[in-house]
């Protein structure tokens, strides 16, 4: 008996808890950690070019071994691999949260983010293997319902536990949670069963996608630190590009690749869909890292009022997920994508005009069509993809789906932050340089430094600063302010390529579209599935696993 045709295990309820706290602790980690920047760079002393890389360091080896976690789950066992990547993920939560130095904390992530490469993906795989075809649709509808909650609480969680505990409760409050969801698997999760025969895993295609990744964030991230001259900087976009090559290369001659590149060229859907939430993931992460720097540092919100403040950006995914969904199955994905990016290009006009009034309020617009606009690009994204290609794809499709968000996110916090840095020191040396303020001594220069590092804690509040550093930190706030007008401006720019990208490359749904009329099954086909293989688990599939496929190009 397949998959499809086995009933729903009587365990299926607490099957489905411990699978969406698994879910839950990773969402939580990334929505979560942007609140709790600030506090990092005032205990490490780091600047905040290079705090970024403690929410990129967790995002790169979630993006590059997604598919590959995926694949191990279907080789050697999906509760195997899901408590194993349970273990990882929790232990370097525990190493984050008692970091003794900023590097030892940027390495604590990075396990963080390969621990959860292993468990989101065989999470997904567990729920729908247990649930069986009758309550399938229903089971991963109720585990992707509460990973969209949970990644709308991250920021108040953040916030929240960074007031009122410090930032290392952000990082180990995980570990409770990661512990408890693997105990309860281990109680209720099926067995895994034997199996003689194992296929090989693309470990070098594996390599190689990470080092792509891994190259341009960190050239691009660091090219505001050390110069686009420096070999810290170009060398590593070099290596990323000849690395890209050659994935190129055995993707194309390996028997079972990581990645088929065949069915982008062969599916014109699934490539417009990828490059979609590649372009979704730069707006939602990028701007998960600007919108903490605007609220705390620019407006004086404390990190709990920060988080609080961030709500019109998250409550959308929520509510307007499922209306999206059903919006897709009339119409097909083109004209939902999009309008979703154009809602998104509208936020960033919105928030440009808002910005300079140094206000909350006039933010709000922009902060609630942001989330509009993201709630319908990530709803629709996966469906249009798992409507192009057939079912024994499916997997694949998903993970590499994921894979492009979260690659997308790494890559828009780097460039998000190199156009704010950038502009805030151009800005700001044009400010003193054109003004009547006489030039600052060596020991003034490091008080005034000083004292805008313990502004992004408490808010840059010129009238709490030495009496002698007002104008100097009058200009210092205009700078800033200019910097997320522009900011915001690469929003629009990113949501236009959207805009293009879907209307050149996404068609009209094909025959047989997933039903997307009820909020289960929308948020099931919008949950990450990350396996390079996992089909025969998967509900959304439209063939028995003992029927033949029908042929396509690939």
């Amino acid at each position: 008996m397949s998959a499809r045709d086995t009933p729903a295990s009587p365990r299926l309820g607490l099957v489905i808890v411990a699978m969406t706290i698994g879910n839950a602790v990773i969402l939580v980690s990334q929505t979560a950690v942007p609140l709790a920047l600030p506090a990092i760079m005032d205990e490490f002393g780091v600047g905040s070019s290079s705090v970024q890389w403690v929410l990129t360091a967790s995002l790169l080896p979630l993006a590059g071994l997604m598919v590959l976690g995926g694949r191990l789950g279907d080789l050697y066992g999906l509760r195997r691999v899901f408590c194993a990547g349970s273990i990882v993920f929790a232990a370097a939560s525990l190493a984050a949260g008692l970091a003794p130095t900023f590097e030892f904390l940027v390495a604590a992530r990075v396990v963080q983010g390969a621990g959860g490469a292993l468990l989101l993906p065989t999470s997904v795989a567990i729920v729908s293997a247990v649930a069986g075809e009758k309550d399938a649709g229903r089971a991963l509808g109720t585990l992707g319902g509460a990973a969209a909650v949970a990644g709308a609480l991250g920021p108040i969680i953040g916030g929240a536990l960074t007031g009122a505990l410090g930032w290392r409760f952000v990082m180990l409050v995980n570990l409770p949670l990661a512990a408890l969801s693997m105990v309860i698997a281990l109680l209720v999760v099926p067995h895994d069963p034997r199996r003689a025969d194992r296929d090989r895993v693309d470990v070098i295609g594996a390599v190689l996608l990470s080092i792509t990744l891994l190259g341009v964030v960190f050239g691009i991230g660091q090219s505001q630190v050390w110069g686009w001259a420096s070999p810290g900087v170009w060398l590593p976009l070099v290596i990323a590009a000849l690395s890209a090559a050659a994935f190129v290369v055995v993707e194309r001659r390996i028997a079972v690749p990581l990645m088929d590149l065949r069915l982008l060229v062969s599916h014109r859907n699934y490539a417009g869909a990828t490059v979609s939430q590649g372009l979704g993931g730069m707006i939602e992460m990028g701007l998960g890292v600007i919108f903490p720097l605007l609220l705390i540092l620019n407006l004086g919100m404390d990190p709990t009022t920060a988080g609080l403040a961030l709500l019109p950006t998250t409550l959308p995914m929520v509510i307007v997920a499922p209306l999206a969904g059903r919006w897709y199955d009339k119409v097909g994905g083109r004209f939902p994508l999009m309008t979703g990016f154009g809602v998104l290009g509208l936020a960033g006009v919105a928030l440009m005009l808002a910005v300079p009034t140094h206000e909350f309020v006039p933010l709000i617009p922009g902060l609630t069509l942001y989330g509009i606009g993201l709630a319908i690009v990530l709803t629709v994204n996966d469906p249009v993809s798992l409507d192009s290609v057939p079912a024994r794809h499916h997997g694949q499709v998903s993970g590499v789906s994921a894979t492009a968000e979260q690659f997308g996110g790494a890559l828009g916090i780097a460039a998000f932050y190199l156009v704010f840095h950038a502009t805030y020191v151009h800005e700001l040396h044009e400010r003193i340089d054109s003004s009547d303020l006489p030039d600052l001594t060596a020991a003034q220069y490091e008080k005034l430094r000083s004292d805008i590092e313990a502004a992004e804690q408490t808010g840059l509040r010129p009238d709490h600063f030495d009496p002698e550093f007002t104008d100097y930190l009058r200009s210092t706030l205009d700078a800033a302010s200019s910097a997320h007008v522009l900011t915001f401006g690469m929003t629009v720019v990113v949501a236009v390529l959207g805009v293009v990208a879907s209307a050149l490359l996404v068609r009209r749904a094909v025959d047989n579209p997933i039903d997307m009329t009820s909020p289960e099954k929308v948020f099931a086909a919008g949950v990450i599935v990350g396996s390079a293989s996992s089909s025969k688990h998967l509900h959304l599939h439209r063939h028995r696993d003992d029927q033949p496929a029908p042929r396509d190009p690939v």
